[in-house]
């Protein structure tokens, strides 16, 4: 809870919203041009939710910091043979990552959200 509290004193957290098509069988939400033949590239089927409250953290403000320090230290990526793949990964844009779902109840608390 405490690197939680960091991380809104950073203002690295946000409360938003998941819509979507999702997977159960994945745990996974999808865009559109994510699906394969109206279900997620894994196969699964996919169900539209729409508006389930999130906390994302701000994973896409790290994308130029990351291409940067990826560029200083070229030996961070290891092994070798998977620096141009997690270089492209990141270059195709980084998406926010949703790190709490307000829906559950089990689990460790998130402090201040007493819903």
């Amino acid at each position: 809870q405490q690197f939680w509290e960091t991380l809104v004193e950073k203002e690295a957290i946000y409360l938003g919203a998941y819509e979507g098509w999702y997977s159960v069988r994945d745990e996974c939400y999808y865009t559109e041009s994510e699906l394969v033949d109206g279900k997620a590239p894994t196969g699964a089927e996919v169900e539209w939710v729409a508006k389930e409250p999130s906390y994302f953290f701000k994973l896409s403000e790290y994308e130029d910091k990351l291409l940067e320090y990826y560029e200083k230290n070229p030996e961070f990526i290891a092994p070798e043979s998977r620096r141009n793949e997690v270089l492209g990964f990141v270059k195709q844009g980084l998406r926010d990552l949703s790190i709490s779902r307000t829906t559950f109840k089990w689990g460790v608390p998130v402090p201040g959200d007493d819903d």
